[in-house]
């Protein structure tokens, strides 16, 4: 019995072996299709569209890595978005931003060194900017409606649509493409109303403070613009009753809404002996597109003022520029930068406040004298200056810097009147700044 049951597995184990060497038919390629861009953004900021995207961190199956080797950016205007399914018939190529492949990570290899900024990654965000032509200020005809099957005649009248009403806008649509061509399911769909631009501000001017640089400008649109701001909406009478006018025109950018605020951008202009920048970023490509410029203001002001606090002084130039936004979040516009851009080099020409609060002391052969430390941040430590009573000017005690608010006089005659005060010197070089003198002590040596 026993050799009956041996025998039967070993003819089913050489039945299994002989079946999986058998071929069977081929299997298809495993084709990886990058999932939607999840989100859109835009913003206009003068004549450019800064298009912000989310690079797809996975493919649509949910493996990963993603493979996603570029995202296309279209761009539409009209009144309308055009279905996501027939958008790509009607809208123009607005930017295509590529995306690096992804280096394969093995498990027992360190990472990789992080890409250089501006390197759109998988589950990153990358922007791609627009210059606004006419032609996309204007709207565009929208999609032609489906063919429709008759069995019957044609109508003798064909139907006309109607004219496009409402405010123009131009609308974004991403589409990410895997390294074989495949494209991905369609993005949310970006809206941006078109308006006409606000003016750029007026005779901007850029002061140089002990700590900061302040900057002051005239208001958008000038005097007149200030004023029509301002004034008050025309009331209408109880028995007005507009009728709005049918559409026969194309419709236009209109005037920007909301109050006028300001935005301040600044550069600082790289000094001659400054290190060049690394290859990685000395030629921008669509890949490692910087994104849009930020404005050192955290907020949009409602002022006609701003002031840089400045963290140091290295003797490069700073160039400003201020433009005018209206609207709020991602309806705000802003117009185009005021010109020319004001350039200043700060400079530390401001001296240190005076020291206060001497006092002096004397005890047998020496005169001690105290004073309250300054508070500027750059100071470097004090000159003692001594004269003799009724001199009118007083020289330094030693030739060098004292560092602490106390000095000690061991050089002084008993039975000597002597008049004392202290100067306050920064670190400025070449030549360093010296404040006025402190009020002046007198005391008799013993």
């Amino acid at each position: 019995m026993e050799r009956l049951v041996v025998g039967s597995l070993l003819a089913a184990l050489s039945i299994a072996s002989a079946a999986c060497g058998k071929k069977g038919p081929p299997l298809a390629p495993i084709v990886h299709i990058p999932a939607a861009v999840e989100k859109i953004d835009a913003r206009r900021r003068g004549n450019d569209v800064s298009v912000t995207v989310t690079v797809p961190s996975k493919n649509i199956d949910g493996t990963m890595p993603v493979d996603v080797a570029r995202i296309e950016v279209y761009g539409y205007t009209g009144t309308a978005a055009p279905q996501a399914s027939r958008f790509l018939e009607v809208a123009t190529l607005a930017g295509t931003i590529t995306v690096p492949e992804q280096p394969e990570q093995k498990a027992d290899a360190p990472p990789p060194a992080p890409p250089p900024p501006g390197t759109p990654v998988p589950g990153g965000t990358a922007t791609v900017t627009e210059r606004l032509t006419p032609e996309a200020l204007v709207a565009a005809p929208p999609p032609a409606p489906p063919a429709l099957k008759r069995s019957g005649p044609p109508p003798l009248v064909a139907a006309t649509p109607a004219a496009d009403i409402g405010p123009l806008r131009r609308f974004y649509y991403a589409v990410a493409f895997s390294p074989r061509g495949r494209p991905s399911p369609p993005s949310p769909i970006a809206e941006l109303r078109l308006t006409l631009l606000p003016d750029p501000p007026l005779d901007v001017k850029a002061t140089n403070l002990a700590d900061s640089v302040r900057l002051e400008w005239e208001p958008s649109g000038g005097l007149i613009g200030f004023l029509l701001e301002r004034a008050l909406a025309p009331e209408l009478s109880p028995l007005d009753d507009p009728v709005p006018e049918p559409a026969t025109t194309p419709p236009a950018p209109a005037p920007p809404q909301g109050p006028t605020r300001y935005n301040v951008y600044r550069e600082i202009i790289p000094l001659e002996g400054d290190p060049p920048p690394s290859p990685e970023s000395a030629k921008p490509t669509a890949a490692t597109e910087p994104a849009a410029p930020v404005p050192i203001n955290p907020a949009p002001l409602d002022t006609l003022a701003f002031v840089d606090l400045l963290t140091g002084l290295d003797g490069r130039q700073r160039c400003y520029v201020v433009r005018a936004v209206r609207g709020d979040a991602a309806q705000a516009v802003e117009g185009l930068p005021s010109e020319p851009p004001i350039c200043v080099v700060p400079l530390d020409d401001f001296p240190p406040e005076p020291p206060t609060r001497l006092s002096a002391a004397t005890s047998e052969g020496e005169i001690r004298l105290t004073w309250e430390p300054n508070a500027e941040p750059d100071i470097a430590g004090y000159l003692v200056l001594r004269g003799e009573a009724g001199d009118a000017t007083l020289t330094p005690v030693t030739d060098t810097v004292v560092t602490e608010a106390r000095f000690t006089d061991r050089s002084v005659r008993p039975g000597v009147r002597y008049v004392y005060a202290v100067q306050a010197i920064d670190t400025r070089l070449p030549r360093p700044n010296v404040s006025l003198e402190s009020e002046r002590v007198e005391e008799t040596a013993r």
